[in-house]
């Protein structure tokens, strides 16, 4: 499987004509994420994201584009060089490592709509992200800018605030058993902007607006190929899942 998502890597990068020493580049920072156990089994069924799309392709476009975004950034000038791009490659691998299949998921119906997927999966991905990979979670300062900009990767759609009332995840117990340190970053970050259950802001810094822009162009140039795509969306039902247009 390992050599599968390397040459689906390849083949993206190909779509998104990331050349040369960059597709090198970009391997090195996402290899160890893509060849952790819990990826390669989002890279199949039943995870499908978008579509004919799994999470696991979903997260490399998003961070193959991401990376072009910001390279293309640096070359303007050395303004822009403060843009950390291991960080906002981390955000992009990293937003959408929510729990379980969302799409006609029966489980759904259970929920509150506040704790519906489209409101609580940043909430599920950074709980993962964290417990999967901590090596990356070390520096406090790098862990805030990640934690924020997973949170608010759906921009300008809300996320569920973290304010005391059951969230119903699906990885509760996971986010139970974090260290305080990182509920605390996740509670604040999802307070500051915070209308009725919801936070509605974007992400405090440049690394996570970026992968929030990326995340737009990948679901909406080539990700989602029908109307029942898009309707899933809100619904979280799609009778045409897996067919493209």
């Amino acid at each position: 499987m390992k050599k599968e998502i390397y040459e689906k890597y390849k083949f993206f990068c190909a779509q998104y004509k990331l050349t040369g020493y960059n597709i090198k580049k970009l391997w090195a920072i996402i290899r160890p994420i893509c060849y952790h156990k819990e990826f390669i089994k989002r890279m199949k069924d039943p995870f499908w994201h978008h579509d004919c799309k799994t999470i696991g392709e979903h997260i490399i476009c998003d961070a193959i584009v991401t990376y072009k975004l910001i390279t293309r950034l640096k070359k303007k000038g050395n303004k822009f060089n403060f843009i950390n791009l291991n960080i906002a490659i981390y955000i992009a691998m990293f937003h959408d490592l929510y729990e379980e299949p969302w799409q006609n998921n029966l489980k759904s119906k259970e929920k509150k709509f506040k704790n519906l997927h489209g409101f609580t999966h940043p909430l599920e991905a950074c709980v993962n992200a964290i417990t999967w990979f901590p090596q990356v979670f070390v520096d406090e300062h790098d862990s805030l800018v990640i934690i924020d900009g997973i949170i608010h990767h759906m921009f300008p759609l809300p996320v569920r605030a973290i304010d005391g009332i059951p969230l119903e995840l699906n990885n509760q117990e996971k986010y139970d058993a974090l260290p305080e340190k990182y509920k605390k970053i996740m509670t604040s970050s999802t307070l500051i902007g915070k209308v009725g259950s919801f936070s509605l802001r974007k992400s405090f810094y440049i690394e996570g607006r970026l992968m929030s822009k990326a995340d737009k162009i990948v679901a909406m140039r080539k990700d989602l190929h029908s109307l029942e795509g898009y309707l899933a969306l809100v619904t979280g039902k799609n009778k045409k899942l897996r067919e493209k247009d």
